[in-house]
Order: structure tokens, then C-alpha cells, then sequence
């Protein structure tokens, strides 16, 4: 190749996609090039995998790709991605956290703040789910390969956004938006594990409360030690899975305190 023609343009296949930029679909006013122009000796010199491409691009963009070094369009793309997601974090976490519906109880500043995060999130999720485009190079077509998650399923229900997702599954079982959204990253990305893994929780600590309680009743009605009393109560309910509390202390009395009362 010669000095000045290592890279070949990347046109649109179909005209609604002139002058869009490649990696989010913003207006395009500038160029990537993959691989950056600055590390092309490397690429030519070791033959690492590269596209050599002049990409359409938007200024923003451009400006997270300068601190990438890919050659490849696909890593490039994922890395100017990425880098939106990351700065509008605030945005998308509310655009995931708020419907416009919800707003009509807020006070102006407040319902202000919010429907302006709504707005960008809604860009924002826009952006980093553009799939790019078909485009031509070098006389040869190129299909896209890029394809954002298809849908999200919540019990048998399906939903294209993660968005729609989490706002049905947060009013369908009655779990905080921000909650069910930590648990859903910390379980396979997973509705139905997130769901489960919080009501086993909620069960636990109902249950947990209840043996608490009841054990403390029972130690001050029989005056026995709150600690002995729990620590039977434990062994009975580990031996039996089917057993109650109540079940338990009944055994309790009628194999501990009841006898030692007869003597």
C-alpha cells in the first residue's frame, strides 16, 4: 500500500445512513480511522488484525476513541460504547428508574431534574443500542454484526428493553427498582434468579423474626434462658425441614421443661 491510501472508506449501503456516525448514530462531522493512524506502522509491520477503515463518526465519539488502540471496527465500536455508557450513567440509571407517569406527584425542581435525566437516558440507551449499518468498502459489502439483546424475559413475559423489563417485574412483585436491579447484575442477569433470590431473602428474615419472637415468648413464659430455648429450637428444626416453630417448641417443653417441672 502506498502512503496515504492504507485506508479505504466506509460509505452507508442506504442513504438514510449518510452522515451518520457509525458507532452511536449521532450526526457524523468527523472520522475515526481503524486502526488509529498513529499505531498504522505497528499494524502494517506485525499484520495484528486490522480493518483499515475511515469511519464516519460524531465528534463525541471520536473524542472517547482517541484513547483507544484497537484496529478491529467491532472493538472499536464496543470501546466508544462502553465510554457512553460510562458517562452517562446517571442519565440511563434514571431512564431505568422513572416512567414519565411517575413524576406528576414531584415537586417542580425535583420533577424537572428527572424528566431532564429521562430525556438523556432515553438518548443515551439510544446510542449505545445503535446497531451501526450495512456500508460498502474497497467495493465490497459488509453486513452489520452487531446485534444488543433481543428481549428480556420476567416469568413468561418478554420485553425488547431491559427498561420495560425492570419497570413490570419492580410493580408485578413489589420490589424496588434499584433493588431489583442489583440483584438481577449479581444473578446471571436474570429476572427470574433476581425475583427468587428476594423473596427467599425476605422469607429468611420474615422467619428469622418470628423464631426471635416466639422463642423469646416461650423463654419468659417458662423462664428458661432465651440462648437454650433457640439453640433447641435450631437442632429440632435442622433435624425436621417440615417441622414449624410452634411444632418445635411444643417438643421442647414436652421433652426438656415439662419433665424437669415434675421433679
Amino acid at each position: 500500500m502506498k502512503q496515504g491510501l492504507e485506508y479505504h472508506v466506509l460509505i452507508p449501503t442506504h442513504s438514510s445512513h449518510f452522515n451518520c456516525c457509525y458507532f452511536c448514530g449521532c450526526i457524523a462531522t468527523e472520522y475515526d480511522f481503524s486502526p488509529p493512524k498513529k499505531y498504522l506502522a505497528f499494524y502494517l509491520a506485525t499484520k495484528e488484525a486490522a480493518d483499515f477503515l475511515q469511519v464516519p463518526c460524531c465528534y463525541e465519539c471520536l473524542e472517547h476513541l482517541k484513547a483507544c488502540k484497537a484496529g478491529s471496527l467491532e472493538e472499536r465500536r464496543d470501546f466508544a460504547k462502553k465510554k457512553l455508557a460510562k458517562k452517562y450513567q446517571k442519565a440511563l440509571t434514571i431512564y431505568e428508574m422513572w416512567t414519565t407517569e411517575e413524576l406528576a406527584g414531584l415537586d417542580f425542581s425535583l420533577r424537572h431534574s428527572i424528566a431532564a435525566g429521562l430525556q438523556l437516558g432515553e438518548e443515551t440507551t439510544n446510542r449505545i443500542t445503535f446497531p451501526g449499518f450495512t456500508f460498502e468498502a474497497a467495493g465490497f459489502e459488509q453486513k452489520v454484526s452487531y446485534q444488543p439483546p433481543q428481549y428480556f424475559a420476567v416469568f413468561g413475559e418478554q420485553f425488547t428493553t431491559f427498561r420495560d423489563a425492570l419497570d413490570f417485574a419492580s410493580k408485578a412483585y413489589r420490589i424496588p427498582k434499584i433493588t431489583l436491579k442489583e440483584y438481577f447484575a449479581d444473578h446471571q442477569n436474570s429476572f427470574e434468579k433476581a425475583i427468587n433470590a428476594i423473596h427467599k431473602e425476605t422469607a429468611d428474615k420474615e422467619f428469622q423474626k418470628q423464631l426471635k419472637t416466639l422463642c423469646g415468648q416461650f423463654a419468659k413464659q417458662h423462664k428458661q434462658a432465651v440462648i437454650f430455648v433457640h439453640k433447641q429450637v435450631d437442632r429440632y428444626l435442622s433435624e425436621n425441614e417440615d417441622m414449624t416453630i410452634a411444632e418445635a417448641l411444643t417438643q421442647l417443653y414436652e421433652t426438656r421443661v415439662k419433665p424437669s417441672l415434675s421433679r
